[in-house]
């Protein structure tokens, strides 16, 4: 028996979720417009500090449905053009 297909919603779209919630309209309708169950509408609804303060932060990448602070300030690569060879020697 195959289930319903799940819908993972990156931060950006939590942000937009709780931000249509509290501009007044139903949890339930906010549900049927992002295609996810009612109940993760709350849920999302109930950690809407912690979403905020990571997107505000600006210091994250979204990896599946976990956010992870980017914590590598000092690293500053370039990798459209390769390593410079020292380096790429040194690194491997």
């Amino acid at each position: 028996m195959a289930g319903r297909k799940l819908t993972i919603l990156h931060l950006k779209p939590k942000i937009e979720l709780i931000e249509a919630v509290e501009s007044g309209k139903k949890q339930k309708v906010v549900a049927d417009e992002f295609q996810i169950p009612a109940n993760s509408v709350s849920t999302i609804i109930k950690c809407k500090e912690h979403y905020r303060q990571q997107f505000n932060s600006g210091q994250f990448y979204v990896s599946k449905q976990h956010v992870r602070l980017a914590n590598h300030d000092d690293v500053d690569l370039n990798f459209k053009n390769g390593l410079p060879k020292q380096e790429a020697t040194t690194f491997g």
